[in-house]
């Protein structure tokens, strides 16, 4: 297995005990408070758990090589990953607000012992905001969708932390429904991620294309390269983090086969040096004489 994905599979697991023991704290406190809150975000938590084993299984998979079943490899089981993580998000963001419904048509609401709620929201706040700093920082390191997601997924659990604190602390002073209207807020920021997420994730697997920067480079690369007289349909589509890339290139029309397969290997090369997240780059040989001028870039060096 390649060292980012060991690096990622930890990261994943990490995120996954961070998880557990926030679920634990938060769900204790929010039953001995009845705190809706604290309820909303730990139930927040326990589909962050969910997420985080989605993500690790997703970036398990998305390691595997290419197989009979799939010839391009499975870096798009990370997508598929976090699709699963943003309609989990989705469905949990939807159910508090039903509750923080339910509680507000509900005669006295009541939150016992708001400091204790309160203390335990900002142990918890002090977490998330390590942990979304490691996985941002990971998932940037290694190019992980998986790991992106479960960082965006500790993130909103930081703004959830800070509304919940807020809710709890106008509690305290006398204002019970501030603590709904906190739940409220949790529910939203987890619902904007999620579309967010699932957005994203959703052009790769329509075969988004990369970058204008990443097709810039290449561009560059090809431009550059002893030999090629012009190039023409270069294209791309992602695949998880990976790229794969075909384009057309002119050589001179009497040039050997075997120099035609060297230049598109060494060409190949450069591209992914160059551009480390693409993973196979497609090169079609065209003698010159085929130029299409309406389609094709030609190189003014020769």
């Amino acid at each position: 297995m390649h060292e980012h994905e060991h690096e990622k599979l930890s990261a994943a697991k990490y995120s996954v005990f961070a998880n557990l023991f926030i679920i634990i704290i938060k769900l204790a406190v929010g039953l001995y408070t009845g705190s809706l809150g604290i309820l909303a975000d730990s139930l927040h938590s326990v589909f962050d758990l969910a997420a985080s084993f989605f993500a690790y299984f997703g970036i398990k998979k998305a390691s595997e090589p290419s197989d009979k079943t799939h010839h391009y490899g499975h870096e798009r089981f990370e997508n598929l990953s976090s699709i699963i993580q943003s309609i989990l998000l989705g469905l949990t963001s939807v159910f508090i607000l039903y509750e923080a419904h339910l509680k507000f048509e509900a005669p006295n609401y009541v939150v016992r012992e708001s400091f204790l709620g309160i203390a335990v929201m900002v142990i918890t706040l002090i977490i998330d905001v390590k942990i979304s700093a490691f996985l941002h920082k990971k998932s940037k390191e290694t190019n992980s969708a998986a790991l992106e997601a479960d960082a965006f997924h500790f993130t909103t659990d930081m703004y959830s932390a800070i509304a919940v604190i807020v809710g709890l602390g106008a509690t305290a002073i006398g204002y019970p429904l501030a603590d709904i209207a906190g739940a409220v807020v949790v529910a939203l920021i987890m619902l904007y991620v999620a579309v967010n997420i699932a957005k994203e994730s959703t052009f790769i697997l329509l075969d988004q294309a990369p970058s204008e920067e990443i097709l810039g480079k290449i561009s560059t690369v090809i431009s550059k390269y002893p030999g090629i007289l012009a190039y023409h349909s270069l294209r791309g589509r992602l695949s998880g983090r990976k790229i794969f890339i075909d384009v057309s290139v002119h050589l001179k029309s009497d040039i050997s086969l075997t120099k035609a397969h060297k230049i598109a290997e060494e060409l190949e090369i450069k591209i992914i040096e160059k551009c480390p997240d693409v993973k196979e780059v497609i090169i079609h040989m065209e003698p010159d004489e085929e130029h299409d001028l309406d389609r094709t870039i030609k190189l003014k060096k020769h």
